[in-house]
Formats: structure tokens, sequence, C-alpha cells
């Protein structure tokens, strides 16, 4: 009698399971990536912030450009070796270890030396376009970044969350990128440059000018004026004053408001966000 081995195998089950392949390890997803990548870093920028401010404090650091970059380098490259050596022989980050996701190579096997340091060095990569090369790995297959590509590289969840675990992790990492959205946006966009701060220094000097003009027309004639030609011909040269408001003010942002006694004068410096620059006579209290 003949010795026929059969195998059942219901339908719709998938191919994988059908032939008893192991699945691999599921993608990382790109929220616990994110927290994993703060957590690591988060240490690294505060702890050369703080040390550099110690140290131009303490006078052992000169407070220039040049220093600062220098000091900030060193901390750089000391992030590069910690990324370096925990992504690298199956070991984690803390970031990686309290999120459950370690750093493969791109055949599941861990990761060399130098295929971590590339990863490491890849980060600034990633992050130099808008970190364009971070937000790739919502999009790719396997949640793979920039820096995951270049080095050979993928990440890996190795422990399951339950439903409200996952829900925590999206809700902090997302609340944690609008505060970087927004400083960023703060960084590059409110906060003003060097040359709208120059912009609006001689907007305000010449609104100092035209108060120093009141003054010298009330000492002359008793009150104060909102007639800004008579303060013009006090110089002299009303051409003069006429280019120099068109030169430093918005056009038509010029107010002069007095009753005689007091006087307030307001306008907008030639900045793209226009910022109101001003002069008064009144007293300033403090609160």
């Amino acid at each position: 009698m003949e010795n026929y081995q059969t195998q059942f195998v219901p339908e719709g089950v998938p191919a994988a399971l059908k032939a008893d392949e192991p699945l691999g390890p599921v993608p990382a997803g790109f929220n616990e990536r994110f927290l994993a990548y703060a957590v690591d870093t988060v240490p690294f920028v505060a702890g050369a912030s703080f040390t550099l401010s110690l140290l131009v404090q303490k006078g052992l650091l000169p407070s220039t450009n040049a220093a600062g970059i220098k000091w900030k380098l060193l901390w750089i490259a000391a992030y590069v070796v910690y990324e370096t050596v925990f992504s690298s022989g199956g070991r984690a980050t803390l970031g990686k270890h309290l999120m459950g996701i370690r750093v493969r190579a791109a055949d599941g096997s861990d990761l060399p030396v130098m295929n971590a340091f590339m990863r490491a060095i890849s980060y600034f990569i990633s992050s130099a376009p808008l970190n364009l090369g971070y937000i790739l790995a919502l999009v790719t297959p396997g949640h793979r970044a920039v820096h995951d590509y270049l080095s050979g590289s993928r990440v890996v969840s190795i422990r399951e969350r339950g439903e409200r675990a996952e829900m925590a992790v999206v809700a902090v990492s997302c609340a944690l990128m609008a505060i970087l959205a927004g400083s960023w946006v703060k960084q590059n966009f409110l906060r003003l440059t060097p040359a709208e701060k120059r912009q609006v220094a001689m907007a305000q000097t010449t609104v100092s000018k035209v108060a120093k003009l009141e003054e010298i027309y009330k000492g002359m004639y008793g009150a104060y004026t909102d007639d800004l030609r008579r303060l013009a011909a006090l110089t002299g040269n009303p051409v003069a004053v006429r280019d120099e408001l068109m030169r430093t003010l918005e056009p038509n942002t010029l107010s002069l408001a007095t009753d005689g006694r007091a006087y307030v004068i307001s306008a907008k410096a030639r900045n793209w966000r226009k910022t109101e620059v001003s002069a008064t006579s009144l007293p300033r209290y403090e609160k």
C-alpha cells in the first residue's frame, strides 16, 4: 500500500501561509519612527545648546559664530557615533527600544556597521530639503526614507501595540510635529531677518526725526502740529524730508495725531510684513 501524504489547505488562505512560510516583521510606521527619532535627537540638541551657553558664560569658549559652529559639530559627531553603534549589530537606540522598532538590512539581517554609519550620515541628506527625505517614508514601500535607501536599511516593528497605545503614539507624534512645524514657521517667516531689522530701524529713525521736529515746532509756536509740511519746512530742505519718508516708510502710512498738547506719530516700515513704528510725547507707564 502506497503512503500518500496529503495536505489540507483551506481556500482563500494566502500563498505564504499555504507553504508554511513565516511572515517577516512588519515595517515600522511613520509615527513610531518619528517619535523614536525625537527621543534620540532631543538630548543631543539640548545638550549642545546648554553646554555652549554654559561654556560661553564661564569664559571657556569665545562668544563667536565660529566657536559655536565647532562646538555643535562635536555634538553632531557624537550623535553620528551613537546612531552608528546602536543601529548596527541588532542593537537599538533608546528611542527605537522604547518604540519597539529595529533597524535591519534590506534582506532582514542585522545592519553592518558601515551601513549604519552611512545611514547616520544620510540623516542630514533626508533633512536638508525641508525634511522631504523623512516624509518620503509616508508613501514608499516598507515606509523607507531616503537614508534607508542610501544605506540599504529598513526599519521594522518587533513589538505589537494595543489599539490605545497605537492611538497614543499617533496623538503624541502629531502634536510634536505641529510644535516643530510652528517653530519652523516662526523661525523662517515670523522672525525679522537682518535685512528687515535694518528696514525697521530706518523707519524708526525717520519717525524719531519727525518727533524731534514736533518738539522744535512746539518750542517755537507753543503747540504741536499735524501739518507735516510745516514740520518739513523747519529743516530748510523739505525735498530731503520727503525723499527720506518715501525711502524708509511704506507709502501713505505716516500718521500725525495731536491735540496741540501731545502727539502720537505712527507709520509702517517698508519690509514685507509692514512692521509698525511709532513715537509719542505721551508718558509711558510700566505695567
